[in-house]
Formats: structure tokens, sequence, C-alpha cells
């Protein structure tokens, strides 16, 4: 996770279906043991920052790598 100019964001908030969790200082986030799927993926709870959703798909076995970049609220 990192804003527009690839710094990381710590502290957001990231759901997928119905598992939470929050990126580290490094702005990284892990979910273990995903069922095989499709899903919602949200990122948010930052001040000053949007909130971002998008598809991910999980074949069984695949490890899924995504990258967000959030957006501040002014555009930036």
């Amino acid at each position: 996770m990192a804003n527009l100019t690839g710094l990381p964001i710590s502290g957001a908030t990231v759901t997928l279906g119905s598992l939470t969790t929050t990126t580290n200082g490094n702005g990284a986030f892990t979910f273990a043991s995903v069922v095989p799927g499709s899903y919602t993926l949200t990122v948010g709870g930052v001040l000053l920052y949007t909130t971002s959703t998008q598809s991910v798909s999980v074949a069984p076995g695949q490890t899924v790598t995504v990258t967000v970049r959030l957006r501040t609220l002014l555009g930036l």
C-alpha cells in the first residue's frame, strides 16, 4: 500500500470479503488461507486519503500480490 508518490502507508484498513487486516510500517498486508473465489478488496481508513476498491480473484494454491495506491482527498 502506497500513496501516489510511492511512499508506504501504514495503519490502513484492508478488507477482503469478510476478512480484515491493517497495513504494517512498510504498507504491506497479508491474508493467509483465503478460500478460492472472487472478492472485493477495499482499502481505506487513512486520514486525508480516498478509499480504494477493486476486484480480486484467488485460484486454488495461488498467491496473489496486489499493489494499491491511494490518492489524497485533494486528488494528489
